[in-house]
């Protein structure tokens, strides 16, 4: 052992730069970082590289003979697998933001001790991309339903989910690279991947789905020192004072935008499409965001003056809530997505009632009246219930009804002569911060405001193989599918909302 840290430490000591020509700043970062500070990553890449190919042979072996061969993808519930096709292009995304990230910080960091961790993270996040690519080929194979898994890739970005989460996932390089790590590491690798990667699993497993769990606990096992990673920028960025501030700021910054993407989609996901049920995901995210990350990980930081994010009591504030109304705009806007939808049955009524008190007076008649509509003959989407769509707010892309519906926290403003809507306080303090950041990407709702649904639906590619049977559905009935004439003959226009909703004066 005494061998391998020496040769380790020696390794470190080859760090040199070219003495005739100047670096290029390709990333260039405001953030002073020491040269020397503590190794989070004591590995060689080479005993790294030798130690993730064992893992790669364990789970692609088992995915190619056992599962398959066994027929698994098939026989797991088929409400769980559904949301499977949403889930992976936002991980292969995030996954492929994350390489691009870690590159930028092994360019720009001048700490030897750093860029070992960061090289050896960037192999990982190559790894863990093909792995999310694997898994969605493999679904596509063998899962009952393959439609949604064998274009999901294509078809996200024409879906509000998949844009917000670019919206959110492009943090980790659109900018700064220190405060990308922000974004990646401290945030989103230390928050939020126990919900996505360990929670998740736990309810695949319980229904059926045991792909999922191979594939994600496979990538957990890195994750572990890719928080480390974190702790590590975030202690040698906060030994300079000079970085205090801007330090905050980020680190405020990119807990909102993770958390308006990720608790609202998890959420919805582990709530609403369990069938066999366990716990809930608010009882998760108190136990692993709450109290773990923001009570013991950030606050052994407090000290060196890094505190808890501005808008974390707000956020936790919102949590009992975010899920449903999550859902509800996923449910609703069904012709728009690439997965089908099983309405809520009274077991599910049960539960919810037990694990959110009060859910029924606000949710209970919205889902009764969602199963009324979900076969063609009704000849009604929710959609048509509607008076108007929620506007996408200018930052996050979010649908503007958080936390609920009836108490959102939704402005309008006009700004430069041009009307913006922000679903939170927060969202529009980011935007007034950098607007030029967020000016250039527009909202689905206004790249098609004006389309008729039928033609949304046929030239974005929508449809099924047959050329005439939606993907998404309202139901898991494959033989009462909704087809591209029963949506015709709903003469349904996508308006952007922006255009009639008034202007709200700053108070």
């Amino acid at each position: 052992m005494q061998h391998i840290i020496e040769t380790h430490n020696r390794v470190k000591e080859f760090d040199w730069q070219f003495s005739y020509v100047d670096k290029p700043q390709r990333y260039p970062t405001k953030y002073k970082i020491p040269a020397r500070t503590k190794d989070p990553f004591r590995h060689l890449i080479r005993d790294y590289c030798s130690m993730e190919q064992e893992k790669d042979d364990r789970q692609y072996g088992a995915m190619s003979d056992v599962m398959a061969r066994a027929g698994l993808p098939r026989k797991a519930s088929q409400r769980w697998m559904e949301i499977m096709k949403l889930v992976l292009p936002v991980t292969g995304f995030g996954e492929y933001s994350a390489i691009k990230s870690t590159g930028q910080l092994v360019d720009t960091v001048d700490n030897a001790e750093l860029r070992q961790g960061y090289m050896a993270q960037m192999i990982d996040e190559i790894r863990h991309t093909n792995q999310v690519a694997h898994l969605t080929r493999y679904l596509a194979k063998h899962a009952h339903d393959p439609e949604g898994f064998s274009n999901g890739i294509a078809l996200r970005s024409k879906s509000i989910q998949c844009r917000a989460g670019r919206a959110a996932l492009q943090g980790f390089f659109a900018g700064d690279p220190i405060e990308g790590a922000v974004n990646l590491q401290a945030v989103v690798e230390t928050a939020f991947t126990n919900p996505l990667f360990v929670a998740m699993t736990e309810i695949a497993a319980a229904n059926g789905d045991q792909a999922t769990p191979t594939v994600f606990l496979s990538i957990q096992s890195d994750e572990s020192r890719h928080m480390a990673n974190g702790y590590a920028t975030l202690a040698a960025v906060v030994s300079e004072p000079d970085n205090l501030p801007m330090l905050q700021k980020d680190f405020d910054r990119a807990f909102w935008r993770q958390h308006n993407f990720f608790d609202p989609l998890l959420s919805a996901v582990y709530d609403y499409f369990q069938d066999e049920r366990t716990s809930s995901y608010l009882e998760k995210w108190t136990e692993w965001v709450d109290h773990d990350w923001a009570g013991a990980y950030i606050r052994k930081l407090e000290p060196f003056g890094l505190e808890i994010p501005r808008w974390f009591e707000e956020a936790r504030d919102r949590m009992f809530w975010v899920g449903h109304t999550a859902a509800m705009v996923v449910f609703a806007g069904w012709p728009l997505m690439f997965w089908r939808h099983d309405p809520l049955n009274a077991r599910d009524f049960e539960w919810f009632e037990k694990k959110y008190p009060g859910w029924y007076n606000h949710f209970g008649k919205w889902w009764e009246d969602f199963a009324a509509m979900s076969d063609p003959s009704s000849g009604m989407i929710p959609l048509m219930a509607m008076e108007n769509l929620p506007p996408l707010c200018r930052v996050c892309h979010m649908p503007g009804v958080f936390p609920r519906p009836d108490i959102s926290t939704m402005r309008v403003r006009l700004i430069d002569g041009k009307k913006h809507a922000f679903c939170s306080d927060a969202c529009e303090h980011i935007f007034r911060e950098e607007p030029q950041r967020y000016l250039g990407s527009p909202t689905l709702f206004e790249e098609f405001d004006g389309m008729d649904l039928a033609d949304f639906v046929e030239q974005n590619g929508f449809l099924r193989a047959d050329g005439k049977t939606l993907i998404g559905q309202p139901h898991l009935d494959m033989k009462r599918m909704w087809t591209i004439n029963d949506i015709r003959a709903l003469h349904y226009e996508i308006k952007d909302p922006l255009h009639k909703l008034p202007v709200q004066e700053v108070q």
